[in-house]
């Protein structure tokens, strides 16, 4: 079971990591303040889930 679940969340980590780039470059290519905010926030929001997840799997969840 816990194969699985590193299994799991190592693909939701690849997806996380495209999302983040992804938002890189919407963030880089946008003029609108306010917009660039949002996705910052966004961004922000995806590298903690990534973060939280790569702690997980380093101690073993």
């Amino acid at each position: 079971m816990a194969d699985v679940a590193a299994n799991l969340a190592g693909n939701k980590m690849l997806l996380l990591k495209q999302e983040m780039a992804a938002l890189r470059e919407a963030i880089a290519a946008c003029e609108d303040e306010e917009q660039k905010k949002k996705l910052r926030r966004e961004l922000l929001d995806k590298e903690t889930y990534y973060n939280i997840l790569a702690d997980r799997q380093r101690m073993g969840f």
